[in-house]
């Protein structure tokens, strides 16, 4: 058995609440990949790695940004913050990559973005996870994506933090 992984369940809860298709090639190769930056690995290759060609693939990356306790109460219990820090990158279609513009690019953002507000109440993060750390999220919240993309030249880059909040197992 494993310890809670919030990262993990960002990246599948992403894929299984996506609105509509996961972006794909017509004959199915994925063009988004999902990459647990903490471990590294890209889940739809299962690569061990954090990097992503993008001429293949624009990445959609997650991590584990700060985990906070806080003593809530006299009985030594925890309320727990815990932040997952998540980021969209990708090449423009002129530079052989599978981003056809700036709209584009924010679509992608904002379909992460919602994927994770259909969990804000009672998110069911990793139930299977040991009972020693594991934290009961009562509370879920996403910070709107924001593009940095004036920061790179030829990459689309889009950024935005899952918090959750929830008391801590004793």
């Amino acid at each position: 058995m494993a310890v809670q992984d919030e990262v993990a369940w960002a990246l599948a809860t992403i894929k299984s609440n996506w609105p509509g298709d996961w972006p794909a090639d017509d004959d199915g190769t994925d063009r988004l990949y999902r990459v647990n930056r903490d471990d590294p690995l890209i889940l739809e290759t299962g690569r061990e790695t954090l990097e992503v060609d993008r001429t293949r693939a624009s990445a959609l990356g997650a991590s584990l940004g700060s985990r906070d306790p806080e003593v809530a109460g006299p009985d030594n219990r925890r309320r727990v913050t815990t932040t997952v820090d998540c980021r969209l990158k990708g090449l423009d279609d002129s530079q052989h990559g599978h981003i056809t513009s700036a709209n584009h690019a924010k679509r992608l953002a904002i379909y992460a973005h919602r994927a994770i507000q259909q969990e804000l109440s009672y998110p069911d993060v990793d139930p299977d996870a040991e009972d020693i750390g594991r934290v009961a999220y009562h509370t879920a919240t996403v910070s709107e994506p924001t593009s940095r993309s004036q920061e790179w030249m030829d990459e689309y880059f889009w950024t935005w933090a899952i918090e959750l909040v929830g008391y801590e197992s004793i």
